[in-house]
């Protein structure tokens, strides 16, 4: 199973290696800067929306399709009230077992590193998920940083806390393409 997740991940982001521009990478078809509805219509975006931002910068909906053929789910985040829902970040997302996915993380990240020779790396690291006030929801992610700050984050996501099954949760892997803007946003909330 492990080989056939790698091997489903590095077919998935083939157009990534002659690329150098995020805008070139895709997330079941989608492109970081896209608007939304090139995708989805705007009732099944605005049926999928959750408020996980308190202050209304941005919007985030948890997209579930049977056309998806690589992730479960996709996640995608725009700003608030955007009538255009121009994706600053899009995430897909796999069911994974968080043990597990600390192995995957390190196999599929050799493999990015060759992806994306001319981007900066940040080394594995591990902390407290954002939104469990109890700091027991744990993220380990790595990054590929581009020159103009948009980011590739590989990650995993440790939700067998009291927070997680109470929001009902799963451990997941998730790969992301995000935006300076939304990435620096998400590094103010830490």
């Amino acid at each position: 199973m492990r080989l056939l997740l790698i091997i489903i991940f590095i077919l998935s982001l083939q157009t990534f290696t002659k690329a150098d521009d995020i805008r070139d990478f895709e997330i079941e078809n989608m492109s970081l800067y896209d608007s939304a509805l090139n995708y989805f219509s705007k009732k099944k975006i605005k049926n999928s929306e959750e408020d996980y931002y308190k202050d209304k910068k941005y919007t985030t909906a948890t997209i579930t399709s049977p056309e998806f053929k690589t992730y479960q789910q996709v996640q995608i985040t725009y700003k608030y009230n955007d009538k255009k829902f121009i994706l600053l970040d899009i995430n897909g997302i796999v069911d994974k077992n968080y043990q597990e996915c600390l192995e995957e993380i390190k196999k599929i990240s050799k493999d990015f590193t060759n992806l994306f020779p001319n981007t900066i790396k940040s080394d594995l690291a591990t902390f407290p998920h954002w939104q469990d006030k109890s700091g027991k929801s744990k993220v380990t992610d790595v990054i590929w940083k581009f020159d103009n700050g948009d980011v590739i984050v590989l990650a995993c996501y440790n939700w067998n806390t009291p927070f997680g099954k109470k929001k009902r949760y799963v451990d997941e892997l998730r790969i992301a393409i995000g935006s300076k803007e939304f990435d620096e946003y998400l590094i103010s909330l830490n």
